[in-house]
Formats: structure tokens, C-alpha cells, sequence
């Protein structure tokens, strides 16, 4: 009877532990974090990350726009609503914090969204593949922040 309470009580470990990580978000393109990396070069508020694929052999390039939301607009290195370019099948790294209020970041044709933040939350993250050529509104998507001017262009080339 003893070792069977014992294989219980693991196996109630074990699934506190599994439970833990998937709901802080383990393994999942939305994540929050308080940290961002430091050492890669930074223009504009744009960083780009040199990353090896899962095979190891070659490295890809990660853009990396780090944007702030406060009410009704974003910032980024003191730009409203700023346009953000990139090249198709370019990976896109939005790290995206709240300055003021509730916020996220949407854009719906690369079907990518931050986590709604705080100001209080720290930073969000998404990452997604521009596999498409063309001009994509981004948006918040908490309440009525959109209609309120709280948008930008994402241009693919």
C-alpha cells in the first residue's frame, strides 16, 4: 500500500510540474518576459538577431522591432505609429511592453499577436514568418484603441 501512495504523489508531481509550464506559456510564440537580449546590433529600435535553424548548419536573421504601447498610439524610438519594413521571408520578432494602459499588438494576415500587457506586465513577445509581399494594418486589439488611432502599416517587400 506504501509504494503505491509513493507512485501517486510522483505522478501528481509530475503533472503539477507539466501543468506549471505549459501555463506560463512553455514552448509558445507568446510568451512575456522581463528580459531582452543585449549584444546584438540595435537600430532604431531595431534588433538584429543571427540565430541557427534547428539543423544547426546555417544561421538566419531575426528582425527585431521593439515597440511600446501607451493610450491610444504606439512608440518606437519616439516614433507614433511607426511604419515598420521588412523583406519577405524575413522572421519578424515584435517585443512589445505597455508604457500606459492595456495593450496588444495584432496584425491579422500573418495571424500574429502579442499577449494583452499592463503596464505593470513587463514584455510580450510573437514571431512570425513575412511570407507575403504587400502593406498590413497592425493594431490593438483591446477595446476601442484601434478606431482611436492606435494602428500602424507593417510593409513587406
Amino acid at each position: 500500500m506504501g509504494k503505491s501512495i509513493i507512485g501517486i504523489i510522483i505522478v501528481i508531481v509530475v503533472v503539477a510540474i507539466a501543468g506549471f509550464y505549459l501555463y506560463n506559456g512553455g514552448g509558445s510564440n507568446n510568451t512575456s518576459t522581463n528580459d531582452i537580449s543585449t549584444g546584438n546590433s540595435i537600430k532604431d529600435n531595431q534588433i538584429t538577431v543571427l540565430s541557427s535553424d534547428n539543423s544547426g548548419d546555417e544561421l538566419s536573421e531575426t528582425k527585431t522591432f521593439v515597440l511600446t504601447g501607451e493610450n491610444f498610439k504606439f512608440k518606437m524610438n519616439g516614433k507614433t505609429n511607426p511604419e515598420i519594413r521588412v523583406k519577405e521571408g524575413d522572421k519578424v520578432r515584435i517585443e512589445f511592453s505597455s508604457a500606459q494602459g492595456f495593450h496588444d499588438w495584432v496584425v491579422d494576415e500573418f495571424d500574429a499577436a502579442t499577449a494583452q500587457v499592463r503596464d505593470t506586465d513587463g514584455m510580450s513577445f510573437v514571431e512570425f514568418i513575412a511570407d507575403k509581399k504587400g502593406s498590413f494594418e497592425y493594431y490593438c486589439s483591446v477595446g476601442q484603441h484601434r478606431q482611436m488611432g492606435m494602428k500602424g502599416m507593417l510593409i513587406v517587400e
